[in-house]
């Protein structure tokens, strides 16, 4: 009997990890009650934003100040891919019978609008011996046309740094697609009327 006991004990013990990841893997702030999203699902994407992005534990501007001209021109281009990553992630992952997401070019586009904003920029380093991942983090809105938040949900996503993929570029190009791809799951989750 104690046997048993102390055998369900320690399998409780091992599954205990794996259970904390259940969940969604997004953080709800605000959530539109009754649901304006089910079944209707058109959304219109705008490029994402960088409104108070911190990096590391700096802002960007104080992050930009002791770069050179060539630095703050790939920070431009890494922020260009950023949107790119994300914006094509979240078309893919929502291009079903259950919704389409498109790119914003007029209010007319949809009734719906997603806004992204990334608000922490960790670039991470790769030197072989010590590697810390590029994180991104971000707000994510879902508004009307005029800009009236519905649903507001909070995103993390890291990208490893390795051999594979030592450049911080390139990591939050890889941190960005995720982005994307999670945030596609929340449309889905909602225009589907999941709980």
């Amino acid at each position: 009997m104690h046997r048993r006991h102390a055998l369900l004990i320690l399998m409780l013990l091992c599954l205990a990890p794996l259970l904390v990841g259940c969940g969604h893997p997004w953080k709800t702030t605000r959530q539109a009650v009754p649901n304006p999203f089910y079944g209707k699902g058109r959304f219109a994407v705008v490029p994402v934003a960088f409104l108070g992005t911190t990096v590391g534990d700096i802002s960007e501007a104080d992050w930009m100040a002791d770069k050179d001209a060539e630095q703050r021109q790939s920070w431009q281009e890494d922020k260009s891919a950023i949107n790119e990553q994300f914006t094509e992630a979240l078309m893919a992952e929502t291009a079903s019978e259950d919704a389409v997401v498109v790119r914003a070019v007029s209010a007319a586009d949809a009734p719906f609008f997603i806004r992204a904003n990334v608000t922490s920029y960790e670039p991470g380093i790769f030197t072989g011996v010590f590697n810390r991942p590029t994180v991104l983090k971000a707000t994510v809105q879902i508004t009307d046309p005029a800009g009236t938040v519905f649903d507001e949900v909070l995103l993390e996503t890291a990208a490893p740094a390795s051999l594979f993929n030592p450049s911080s570029g390139g990591r939050a190009r890889a941190a960005a697609k995720e982005l994307g791809k999670l945030t596609g799951m929340y449309v889905l989750h909602r225009v589907r009327g999941d709980d």
